[in-house]
């Protein structure tokens, strides 16, 4: 999918003139390239070790034996969802904790893109004949309201994404009530910082399925990516919604400064510290940070990552760093 928002009023105002300009600019608007990793993920990095080629369909529950995620009902307005994982030392976990069913709708309405929001910025820009200028600027501001963004590439096309940042810092209160059943568990074993945050990596890769999100849920068009809420109450979601969960969970557990990183067909991310021996890590702003895959279903320490990563990250161009603080 991949389509180009006229670049001038001459352009504009010819688009008009041919198809009539609301049902033109709605497919501009809807129809742009979306640079958001979810229609990639699974094509690059589909592997069997950190991401599941078979796709497993969308469930509430999984019979393979080392994973159980489970949603049940608690009155109209909230969820008690338990998940069963392993840790990275192989030994079983189960976490339990409440989600608001609310918290889990605001998060999808706030975010992407809604007819209805268009039918009105277009009956609005018809009113006022909108020049270019405007027309950028008014979209533009649109998309950053509903957590996207527009770019360019190398040939000067513009392009839609997700921004996962802002995903994170909208949702990280709204999933606290994970970070807090974690803490309980680490506290029940005598456990310490360092294992809760593992415990919380390994819950996001192998507690909730690999699955890739739908491009239109709620009325909206969320372009294949789950915000942190809506990915517990589904129970799966790939690797930049899953990212964007671990890094909402991780900021209630530490206050390491979290970087995503953006490859070519996929998201990770790094924590700030120490890089251990064997650790992979990079460097932003002068500062190191600890890499750390999300997608699973594998089972990767913070500092392991994928071959196919390492590869990718070995190519400069291709990265895009988003800090999260």
């Amino acid at each position: 999918m991949d389509a180009e928002i006229p670049r001038s009023p001459e352009d504009f105002h010819d688009a008009q003139r041919r198809q009539g300009f609301p049902t033109r600019l709605r497919r501009v608007l809807i129809g742009l390239g979306v640079i958001g990793l979810s229609l990639a993920c699974a094509a690059a990095f589909a592997s069997g070790t950190d991401e599941d080629a078979s796709l497993i369909p969308a469930s509430i529950r999984s019979n393979a034996p080392d994973r159980l995620y489970t949603r049940t009902s608690i009155g109209d307005d909230r969820y008690r969802i338990t998940t069963r994982f392993d840790s990275f030392d192989g030994e079983p976990l189960t976490v339990g904790f409440e989600l608001s069913r609310d918290a889990s709708r605001a998060s999808v309405h706030e975010f992407g893109i809604g007819d209805a929001e268009l039918d009105a910025l277009l009956a609005a820009c018809r009113r006022r004949v909108c020049e270019q200028a405007d027309f950028d600027r008014r979209t533009s501001q649109y998309y950053r309201a509903h957590g996207l963004r527009l770019r360019e590439d190398a040939q000067q096309r513009t392009h839609l994404f997700v921004d996962v940042a802002q995903a994170v810092e909208r949702n990280r209160e709204r999933v606290r009530p994970v970070a807090q059943a974690l803490e309980a568990l680490a506290r029940a074993r005598g456990e310490d910082r360092a294992w809760t945050i593992d415990a919380a990596v390994a819950l996001v890769q192998s507690g909730l399925l690999y699955r890739q999100p739908a491009a239109a849920e709620d009325g909206r068009r969320i372009l294949g990516f789950y915000p942190p809420p809506r990915a517990l109450e589904r129970g799966y979601g790939d690797c930049d919604t899953k990212a964007a969960l671990l890094a909402a969970i991780l900021q209630n557990l530490t206050d390491a400064p979290i970087i995503g990183v953006h490859v070519p067909h996929h998201y990770l991310l790094g924590i700030a510290g120490k890089p251990g021996a064997g650790q992979a890590a990079l460097r932003y702003e002068g500062r190191s940070y600890v890499l750390v895959e999300a997608a699973g279903p594998g089972r990767r320490r913070p500092g392991s990552i994928a071959q196919p990563t390492a590869l990718a990250l070995a190519q400069p161009q291709g990265v895009r760093i988003d800090p999260m603080f």
